[in-house]
């Protein structure tokens, strides 16, 4: 597999370069790399960096030989840390998040830990971040609801009541969860309350 790149960005992979060089008339014809000024890609004429000027080509790229297990892990790397940071900035859905829990770094002490980080605990749930701290060992995220709120699980239709301890995980209209072997509805936003105390209908 071949990389076509331009001041280190890469432009294009190929596994078999079309080497061209210009002949007498202008026409580019395809020729062995010993003879090539440049490549064709695409439809587009590259010049080669270090080999004799083309007219007519004005992007100069290099070609470098690469491993292409490598490159596509690289691309996929690159893939999860973009949908991480949306799901962190909130531009991803819970329950898209929580299908795709692998591609977020598992929580770990000691480590600061920024409001709006989106961590992997050891039970396979996301948890995010409600309040910066430096992680301890006794403030897992399954257990420290001031620290951290859990991400919605998509094969978890019921979920299983918990208190809330402020705005960020109260409960919003419409949330479902199983309390004292009962499913609950919210029929109220910012739902702090017990289901069967108020706002809560039993499903």
């Amino acid at each position: 597999m071949f990389k076509i790149t331009k001041d280190g960005a890469t432009v294009a992979m190929t596994e078999a370069p079309n080497y061209i060089k210009q002949a007498e008339n202008g026409c580019f014809v395809l020729c062995p790399e010993a003879e090539a000024t440049g490549i064709a890609h695409n439809g587009t004429v590259y010049h080669l960096l270090g080999r004799p000027d083309m007219a007519g080509a004005e992007i100069t790229v290099m070609l470098e030989e690469t491993d292409a297990g490598a490159e596509i892990a690289k691309a996929a790397d690159a893939t999860g840390i973009v949908f991480v940071t949306m799901a962190e900035a909130g531009s991803v859905d819970a329950t898209t998040a929580a299908e795709h829990a692998d591609l977020f770094a598992p929580w770990a002490v000691p480590v600061a830990y920024t409001v709006g980080q989106i961590r992997r605990y050891t039970d396979g749930k996301l948890y995010k971040c409600v309040q910066a701290h430096t992680s301890q060992a006794d403030w897992t995220p399954d257990t420290a609801a001031s620290l951290w709120t859990p991400v919605s699980d998509p094969a978890e239709e019921w979920p299983e009541w918990s208190q809330p301890v402020g705005a960020h995980d109260a409960y919003s209209k419409d949330a479902k969860v199983s309390h004292n072997g009962k499913h609950w509805t919210s029929t109220v936003d910012s739902n702090v309350w017990e289901p069967g105390v108020y706002g809560w209908t039993e499903v």
